[in-house]
C-alpha cells in the first residue's frame, strides 16, 4: 500500500507554524491549517483511497498535538513525521508584543497573563520532545532560513536518504540548539580588522578567498577534512537521516560564513546538502 506522508506541525504560539506552512506550500505540500481532531479519523480514510494528497503538511496546536500524534501514528497508509517549532521565552513576549495578538491559552481563559500562557504551553512541549522528532528552534532564524531548514528535513528528493545541513552563526548569538557538531573557526585571520573587508561577508569572493587562502586555513582543511569524511560516512552507515553542521566564528559574518560556503560545496559532490547564514542572510 501507497503510504501519505504526513507532515504534523505544532510547537509553542508565536514560533512561526505560520511561516513553516508557506514554506511547506512552496514544498509542494497539501497544507492543512489547525484541522480539528475530532474530524480525523474522517481524513485518515480518505487518504486510504486513491487520492491526489501525497505529501500533507497539517498544522495542530500543542493542546490538541499528543491527540492528533496517538491517532496518525496508528493508522498504516501514512508515513507521519513530526515538526516542533520551539522559541525562547522571552522571544516569544517581544513577539506577541510587537504583533498585539492574544496568546491562544489567554483565549481559551486557560491562562491570565502572557507569561503564565507561555509557561502553561511549555508544559505540554517538553512533553512532546522525543528523539524521533524535528525541532526546530526558531528564535534567531529569518524566514528565509526557515524555509531552508524546512527543505532540508522534509524536501522529497530521491537522490539520497541521508541529508547534511551547514548552518554559520556567530558565537556572541549563541550556539544553534540544534546542532549535532560545532565547528569553532574564530582561531583563523579575522577579516573583520580588515577596513575594506568588515562591511563583507563571507559570501563575497573578497572575504572568501582572504579566509581560504591563509595557511592557517588550509592546515585546518588538511587535518579536519579526513576526520568529518570518516565521521559522515560513518553517520549515513550507521542510518543517521540527517547531520547538521553549524560553524561559529565571532560574529558570524566573515570566518564561519567562508568555511559554511566551503564545507557545501566540497560535500556536495558526495551528500545532499543544504545551507544557511543564520547571522549573515538578509
Amino acid at each position: 500500500m501507497k503510504k501519505t506522508r504526513v507532515i504534523l506541525v505544532s510547537g509553542m504560539s508565536g514560533a512561526g507554524k505560520t511561516q513553516a506552512m508557506a514554506a511547506f506550500e512552496n514544498l509542494e505540500y497539501n497544507c492543512i491549517d489547525n484541522y480539528p481532531v475530532a474530524l480525523l479519523n474522517e481524513f485518515t480514510e480518505y487518504l486510504k483511497e486513491d487520492t491526489p494528497y501525497e505529501r500533507v503538511a497539517m498544522a495542530v496546536t500543542l493542546m490538541d498535538a499528543m491527540e492528533a500524534i496517538r491517532m496518525l501514528s496508528n493508522v498504516d497508509w501514512i508515513d507521519l513525521k513530526i515538526l516542533l517549532l520551539d522559541c525562547e521565552d522571552a522571544a516569544l513576549v517581544k513577539r506577541y508584543k510587537q504583533t498585539r495578538r492574544s496568546h491562544p491559552m489567554m483565549i481559551y481563559n486557560d491562562a491570565s497573563t502572557l507569561t503564565e500562557a507561555i509557561q502553561y504551553e511549555r508544559r505540554m512541549f517538553d512533553q512532546l520532545k522525543g528523539a524521533e522528532n524535528e525541532i526546530i528552534d526558531t528564535t534567531l532564524i529569518k524566514p528565509a532560513a526557515l524555509q531552508k531548514r524546512l527543505a532540508a528535513a522534509f524536501a522529497v528528493d530521491k537522490r539520497t536518504s541521508f541529508r547534511i545541513s551547514f548552518v554559520s552563526f556567530g558565537f556572541k548569538h549563541g550556539i544553534p540548539k540544534d546542532a549535532d557538531l560545532v565547528l569553532d573557526v574564530r582561531f583563523l585571520p579575522n577579516p573583520f580588522y580588515v577596513e575594506e573587508l568588515r562591511p563583507l561577508t563571507g559570501n563575497d569572493p573578497e572575504v572568501y578567498n582572504y579566509v581560504i587562502e591563509k595557511p592557517e586555513t588550509h592546515e585546518y582543511l588538511a587535518r579536519s577534512l579526513p576526520y568529518y569524511d570518516y565521521l559522515l560516512r560513518q553517520y549515513k552507515l550507521e542510518g543517521k537521516m540527517q547531520v547538521t553542521i553549524a560553524i561559529g566564528c565571532t560574529g558570524g559574518q566573515h570566518r564561519s560564513v567562508t568555511l559554511t560556503n566551503y564545507f557545501y560545496q566540497h560535500y556536495s559532490r558526495y551528500y545532499q546538502c543544504y545551507k544557511w547564514h543564520r547571522d549573515a542572510d538578509h
